[in-house]
């Protein structure tokens, strides 16, 4: 075994009902908290925003609300949570909602207690210190893995850019995973965020980074999304199904806090980034056949193993036949949930490849990648994510 690291300071409050007891964990962070909530929730569960109201309110917690969340979020919202957060004097932030809510809570933590911009601290520029607010997320989706990860994704609309914060400081103290709250989620959306714990585990897994700790979690999560993911699909109200993924996303998250992602994120990113009706599951869903076939041979025996997960008919094949099915596996499981699509499907031209291309190679993440791309290697992924190619 190679040596590594890893860490996961998150205090973890799993289980469904579990909602209720947000107030007491609040309380062992701060008397007041910025309430970050995806405002879809209030339409959809106001019930249950009441449930997380009602224990903080039973807490002595001071509660100050934002609902200025969209998906993608973008650096405008965050900026007016943080001004929001700095005039009220808030000592914490609680992020309830999917990723866009949690990423949201975690970038509003950092502007709000330092100069500029959470701009001004992506993974690449200063590092956000420990005058971070102490963060708390509640999710209510199975997807991002943000409530155990270090990172906070958002969009500087006026660059046209999508980039992320990266930081241990980001890490939330708790994370509460009620599996209620995913019950209402439509299928396109269960999708679309299940397929993201999947590409968050694989690539951890395949990261030329990656170590024995994150092996484990990641093939669990694996097997779970592979499992649940189509039932919850076919039938949101099934509870197993979405226990099932709620904690896959869970290990993602810690996949990424040790390892991360390798080169459909740094692919999908930019996409999602110039073209914001493309959800980020939907952006990664699009490259992944095209990244499969140029990257399975370099490292064979684990797009092997994954494969026969996919398909244990394989398990008599070698790794080398096993591993070149991998695309056609992860083709079919993406037409199994709905998926299935194409860059022309979101209204995306070959003339704006060359600028998504730009933002694609200044993210890191291809550099983990069993094969690291060549920009014009890069350039024939995108190309081939077309329907005509």
């Amino acid at each position: 075994m190679k040596s590594f690291n890893y860490y996961q300071p998150t205090r973890l409050v799993f289980g469904s009902g579990r909602r209720v007891e947000a107030g007491s964990h609040a309380r062992d962070m701060a008397d007041s908290t910025l309430f970050v909530v995806d405002p879809v929730l209030l339409e959809v569960c106001p019930d249950k925003v009441d449930d997380v109201r009602t224990s903080l309110a039973e807490a002595g917690i001071r509660v100050v609300e934002f609902t200025n969340v969209i998906p993608n979020p973008t650096l405008d919202a965050i900026q007016r949570g943080a001004d929001v957060a700095r005039a009220e004097g808030v000592q914490s932030v609680l992020g309830m909602g999917g990723g866009s809510a949690i990423d949201t809570a975690k970038a509003i933590a950092v502007a709000a207690t330092h100069p500029g911009t959470a701009w001004d601290y992506l993974y690449f520029k200063t590092p956000p210190t420990s005058a971070t607010l102490p963060i708390m997320a509640i999710s209510t989706t199975s997807g991002t893995g943000t409530q155990t990860s270090k990172v906070s994704v958002f969009t500087n609309t006026e660059e046209n850019c999508k980039s992320a914060m990266w930081n241990d400081n980001l890490l939330c103290r708790v994370a509460i995973i009620d599996p209620e709250l995913m019950l209402s989620l439509p299928a396109h959306v269960t999708a679309a965020t299940g397929f993201d714990i999947f590409t968050h585990t694989f690539e951890s897994y395949i990261n030329r980074n990656a170590s024995e700790a994150v092996d484990s979690i990641a093939l669990d999560s694996i097997t779970r999304v592979l499992r649940s993911l189509p039932v919850a699909v076919t039938n949101g109200s099934n509870l197993a199904a979405r226990e099932d993924l709620a904690w896959a996303d869970t290990l993602a998250g810690q996949c990424l806090a040790n390892v991360g992602t390798t080169l459909p994120h740094a692919a999908g990113q930019p996409i999602s980034g110039h073209f914001h009706h493309v959800s980020h599951g939907q952006s990664l869903a699009v490259i992944y056949p095209a990244f499969a076939e140029f990257t399975w041979r370099g490292n064979v025996p684990k797009f092997a193993r994954v494969a026969r997960m996919f398909n244990p008919a394989l398990s008599s094949a070698t790794d080398v036949v096993a591993a070149a099915s991998f695309q056609g596996e992860v083709e079919r499981f993406l037409k199994q949930i709905g998926l299935f699509c194409h860059l022309d499907d979101f209204g995306i031209a070959p003339d704006d490849i060359p600028s998504i291309l730009k933002h694609a190679m200044e993210f890191p993440d291809s550099q983990g990648n069993p094969v690291v791309p060549t920009e014009e290697d890069m350039r024939q992924i995108y190309m081939k994510s077309f329907r005509a190619a």
